[in-house]
């Protein structure tokens, strides 16, 4: 009896410690994945699809001793391109004749902030599968399941010798696709010119009207607001204070996330010279969106790539502060 007790013991043990010991391996990758975004130069052509909108775009990123330097073109519908260079991002718009200036906010595919592996795994479970061929290259299958309803699953293949990510899928509670990004070919390494992640419309954007929407840091607590966020895991990691464009008022612009996945938050003066807002739930491709009135003066607007109820519990988590 008692040895019947003591190998079911160690039974559960190794495969405790086989699960802890797969799930840092599948941290590992990932800490491999954020590195390599940022120290590797490539170049290749993937494809974006959510719903039925479907999206090819060409990137190239050289990171040298200078820093990082990016160009992103979009390579069907309207031209568009988005230009990197370190803390600086430009937004060309050729059909609108506008360039739009910002801070450089934290790159999607094919790069990948890490966060603290114990943030990462309170709020979702690290597995490794299979590998499988992606773009003509062997990629290793890591997969990130939400232990709640408040965050989307996620699957990435990785390059196993450079640690690039190949692919990207955002999966809700029933497996279906949300939104997938995926290399049909890239390159590696190798010289790339600079010229390369220099916009083709640089010569004639200085003719363009150009918007700045950098905006200024700022201090939650001296913005007249508070956010007693209730979606567990999400944490606040800026707050912006930005011009809106053409009404000359300013709005709060709230960024959380959960390592993965990102919700912002807008907090603007409705204006009383125009219609009301309308408010409630509504969707943009796989943005969730949710807009609220508080105290009939200030529209707030929750937005992210995540289940409704977290971008709902976003919006009436902010409240005017009590003075």
């Amino acid at each position: 009896m008692m040895r019947g007790v003591i190998a079911c013991v160690a039974a559960l043990w190794c495969a405790g410690a086989a699960a802890a010991g797969a799930t840092q391996e599948a941290l590992d990758w990932l800490a491999k994945v954020s590195s390599a975004s940022q120290r590797l130069s490539y170049a290749g052509t993937f494809v974006y699809q959510a719903g039925r909108t479907t999206e090819t775009s060409r990137i190239t990123h050289i990171s040298d001793a200078t820093g990082e330097y990016e160009r992103l073109e979009t390579l069907d519908g309207p031209p568009r391109e988005i230009v990197r260079a370190n803390g600086d991002v430009r937004f060309y718009l050729p059909a609108e004749r506008v360039v739009i200036t910002d801070r450089a906010v934290q790159r999607r595919f094919p790069a990948w902030a890490l966060v603290s592996p114990e943030h990462l795994i309170a709020n979702y479970s690290a597995r490794l599968g299979p590998v499988e061929k992606i773009a003509g290259m062997s990629a290793r299958q890591i997969v990130m399941e939400p232990r709640d309803g408040m965050r989307y699953g996620h699957a990435f293949w990785v390059e196993p010798a450079s640690g690039l990510m190949l692919k990207s899928r955002t999966m809700d509670a029933t497996g279906a696709t949300v939104e997938q990004f995926v290399f049909s070919e890239v390159t590696v390494g190798g010289v790339i010119e600079r010229d390369k992640v220099r916009s083709r419309f640089a010569s004639t954007a200085s003719e363009w009207r150009e918007l700045n929407v950098r905006g200024e840091p700022a201090k939650l607590q001296d913005s007249g607001f508070h956010c007693n966020l209730q979606v567990p895991g999400f944490r606040q990691v800026s707050v912006v204070k930005r011009q809106i464009k053409g009404s000359g008022s300013e709005a709060f612009h709230l960024v959380f996330s959960d390592g993965l996945a990102t919700m912002s938050a807008f907090v603007e003066t409705v204006a009383a010279d125009k219609a009301p807002p309308v408010v409630g739930e509504s969707l943009a491709g796989p943005t969730r969106i949710y807009k609220r009135v508080l105290g009939g003066k200030y529209l707030v607007t929750a937005m992210g790539e995540v289940p409704a109820e977290a971008v709902r519990r976003l919006a009436e988590s902010i409240e005017v502060r009590d003075k």
